[in-house]
């Protein structure tokens, strides 16, 4: 499969239910630095592993976060991004980063419960 076919495949949807199994996990990687918040945060930030973008978000910033895939970044759409960000006390986010590492691995594990 070409770069641009891997670019253009579809964006998983992460549904509230699976958010809520995830908010705790968000939440602890906010208090260690894993969980980067907001779209400026997420821009500046290297090596993410997950983002998490709100549907609400623009078409033209979800594109531009689609080019993160390059890197090896896999991006979900979540259908209500408060569901994740409430957990750390915060509502006015439209995208979250995960750091590769521990926590990546932990959501990495939900994910794969969840789907199987």
């Amino acid at each position: 499969m070409s770069t641009a076919q891997k670019e253009k495949r579809p964006i998983p949807i992460l549904d509230v239910e699976m958010a809520a199994h995830l908010a705790p996990l968000v939440a602890i990687g906010r208090q260690s630095g894993a969980t980067v918040v907001g779209l400026a945060g997420v821009r500046r930030a290297k090596k993410l592993a997950y983002i998490l973008a709100d549907f609400k978000l623009a078409a033209g910033t979800l594109r531009e976060l689609e080019g993160r895939q390059r890197q090896g970044t896999l991006l979900f759409r979540v259908e209500s991004i408060q569901v994740l960000s409430r957990a750390f006390g915060r509502e006015d986010i439209l995208v979250l980063g995960i750091k590769q590492g521990n926590l990546a691995r932990g959501i990495a594990g939900r994910l794969q419960r969840q789907s199987s």
